[in-house]
């Protein structure tokens, strides 16, 4: 099974997500914050990493830069996600 790393610090977006990628049969590894992530793709090697942007102690952009330097994770493929919107009139 396909292996997908979710990283957010919103507990309620995490399960969703996690909801969602494991009844479509995916293996999902989820970590709240940028250095836990990066943590967890280096021990887990996921097939898959969603990155949320907006995160405490290590932002998804730092997050990032540090996968893409690092040789055993720079090839895992990243999609960045954010939930931030606003109102409309």
């Amino acid at each position: 099974m396909p292996k997908i790393l979710v990283v957010d610090d919103e507990v309620h977006i995490q399960k969703i997500i996690d909801y969602k990628l494991r009844t479509a049969g995916y293996t999902v590894i989820a970590a709240g914050d940028g250095l836990e992530g990066i943590e967890k793709a280096r021990e887990e090697r996921p097939d898959l990493i969603l990155l949320d942007v907006m995160m405490p102690r290590m932002d998804g952009f730092q997050a990032l830069e540090a996968l893409k330097r690092d040789p055993s994770t720079k090839a895992i493929p990243v999609f960045m996600l954010t939930v931030k919107g606003k109102e409309m009139d």
